[in-house]
């Protein structure tokens, strides 16, 4: 008895998550995301700043409240080094098992702190919520672009290659971004409706910014004065935070909203002085095809220390390994028939 076909929609997304990709797209992932999570972890100066607040002023959330403190600093350098080198490993494929749950649980806890001060800090969430395909997924997210520690003495058997292994990570990686940007316009037309773009809201925090800074920042103050520009902008956060989602199966349109988020957070940063770069660099690691960038630039990894997948069988040709057969009337993933290029 044969099982009933999935509605047409169920099979475009499993068209979508399931489509086959190439082992060093999900390695450049690994080494960007985990490679972000090490830097973060190194430099953010936030985490000695609320280590070992009096308990009167934590104000924790979700695992924190089984905390009756705030930790120590001491504590918390010791989980930054570990963080940072846990973190380092993962992005060099080294022990995956082992460094890919401990980079993203010394992450989690660490920003967890941040968030037990009374306000809600996610300037990391993105970057951390993207690294549990990796998780689920070690042994695929190492068949490409790992740091050999000593020479083998024989060959390598064949790896790395195309397969729905390597595929359904990365499509799950951008389903999250998706997501956190549909859900982070609808919020605000949730609780502010029209008025979020219609009314002064962007100028008065445009000029509320400029105020809390050093010194009067310029650019704010001139979307400000504009009170058209100021509107326009506001306009455009929303249209893009709820319409990036369109990006999954429309690849085309990610030569137009990989840019239109990227500066997104580039202008918030200029402006305001928020810091959500970490979130732009989390979308061009993501959405950018780096495997076919390699291919491009004619790099493989193969003059580095980082292992790129073997082409010893394959005889001339071009680098890229053919794609598996599809059944008959089915289609490349939700985008088949658009060309993305580097965002593909």
């Amino acid at each position: 008895m044969s099982a009933e076909p999935l509605p047409r929609p169920l099979r475009a997304i499993d068209r979508f998550v399931f489509a086959p990709e190439d082992a060093r797209r999900l390695a450049a992932i690994r080494i960007g995301l985990f490679g972000l999570v090490a830097i973060r972890l190194a430099t953010n100066g936030d985490f000695a700043a609320v280590a070992g607040q009096p308990p009167a002023l934590l104000d924790p959330i979700s695992l924190f409240e089984l905390l009756p403190s705030m930790p120590s600093p001491g504590l918390t350098a010791v989980l930054q080094v570990l963080g940072v080198i846990a973190a380092l490993l993962a992005a060099a494929g080294l022990w995956p098992r082992a460094s890919f749950p401990a980079a993203f649980a010394i992450a989690v806890f660490l920003n967890l702190m941040l968030n037990a001060t009374g306000k809600v800090v996610h300037n990391d969430v993105l970057a951390i919520l993207c690294l549990l395909p990796l998780l689920a997924a070690p042994r695929a997210a190492t068949e490409a672009w790992v740091l050999r520690l000593r020479r083998r003495a024989a060959p390598a058997p064949e790896r790395g290659g195309v397969g729905r292994a390597y595929g359904w990570p990365v499509r799950t990686a951008m389903i999250v971004v998706g997501l956190a940007y549909l859900i982070a316009g609808l919020q605000k037309l949730r609780y502010s409706g029209f008025d979020w773009f219609a009314s002064d809201n962007l100028r008065f925090v445009l000029w509320a910014s400029s105020d809390a800074q050093a010194s009067p920042n310029a650019l704010a103050l001139f979307v400000a004065d504009h009170d058209w520009l100021a509107h326009a902008f506001a306009a455009m956060t929303i249209v893009v935070e709820v319409g990036f989602i369109l990006c999954l199966p429309f690849a085309r349109l990610r030569w137009l909203l990989v840019p239109a988020v990227v500066g997104l957070h580039l202008g918030i940063w200029l402006a305001m002085g928020l810091n959500y770069l970490p979130q732009a660099l989390t979308v061009l690691i993501v959405f950018v095809d780096w495997s076919a960038l390699a291919d491009r630039v004619g790099g493989n990894g193969s003059r580095y220390p980082w292992s790129a997948p073997s082409r010893a069988a394959e005889g001339p040709g071009p680098s890229r390994p053919p794609q598996p057969a599809e059944p008959p009337g089915a289609e490349h993933g939700a985008t088949a028939g658009i060309d993305g290029g580097s965002f593909r």
